[in-house]
Formats: structure tokens, C-alpha cells, sequence
């Protein structure tokens, strides 16, 4: 069975997973040249960086720390989380909760071998929302 949901659901759905891991009140702390994101607890999820370790065409580069990814791979499938429209709805999640106008995702993302045979890898995904494409690295 074929399930198909608008982009405005998705985005439901993915504000309510974000609201309900990391909580609704999500604060950050601006240092000299980088932006920690904290989650209720004070815990940060996400780095944002302004000057260096930007991707290029960035102007704020939000890094997701690698246990956020494996919090939010509990509930979604890496498959879906790798995809533009997710990367777009996280990054639309930060600027409404804070207002800092991030404008690129990173994160790293690990999968593990499925038997002996298979190897065990971890991948990187960038995303620059300005120009909605997939940032080659």
C-alpha cells in the first residue's frame, strides 16, 4: 500500500518528531565563530558555523552533531533522512525556532555492516537550501 503525504504534512510530522526528541523551547549561544544549538536538557544538537569550517556558497553551516543523527534514526529511516526535503525541514525547524537564517546542513551518518560479509561505513550528506541541491564534497 501507497501512502502520500503533502509537503506541508511532512513537515508536520517532522516539527512534532524535533518538538518531542530535542523539545520545543530549543535555545543557542552565539561564541566567535560559531552558534551551539541546545536542545530542553541544555544538550546540543546542532553547531552552526560562520566563518571557518563552512561548505562553500555557505554563509551559516549547520553541523548536525552525530548523536542527534542517531536519535532521529531511531524514529526515521536513514533512507528518508538522506533526502532534500528532509535536510530542508530540519534547517526550516532551526530558523523558526531561533531566527538565525541557516542556510546549509551537514551531518554524518553511520551504517552498519548487515552480516560478516558486508562492511560497516560511514557517509556525509550536505545540503544548501538557498540554491535546493546537494553540495558535492
Amino acid at each position: 500500500m501507497k501512502v502520500i503525504i503533502t509537503e506541508s504534512q511532512y513537515k508536520k510530522i517532522v516539527f512534532q518528531l524535533l518538538d518531542s526528541l530535542f523539545g520545543p523551547n530549543i535555545t543557542y549561544e552565539k561564541e566567535k565563530d560559531s552558534i551551539g544549538i541546545y536542545d530542553n536538557d541544555g544538550e546540543e544538537i546542532f553547531r552552526v558555523y560562520l566563518k571557518n569550517g563552512r561548505m562553500k556558497g555557505c554563509k551559516k553551516d549547520m553541523y548536525v552533531i552525530i548523536d542527534t543523527i542517531d536519535t532521529i534514526v531511531k524514529y526515521m529511516p536513514l533512507a528518508v533522512i538522506k533526502k532534500k526535503l528532509f535536510s530542508k525541514t530540519i534547517l526550516l525547524y532551526v530558523n523558526e525556532k531561533t531566527g538565525l537564517n541557516v542556510d546549509c546542513i551537514e551531518f554524518w551518518y553511520h551504517v552498519d555492516a548487515e552480516d560478516e560479509d558486508d562492511v560497516s561505513y560511514t557517509g556525509r550528506y550536505n545540503f544548501n537550501l538557498k540554491k535546493n541541491k546537494k553540495i558535492k564534497s
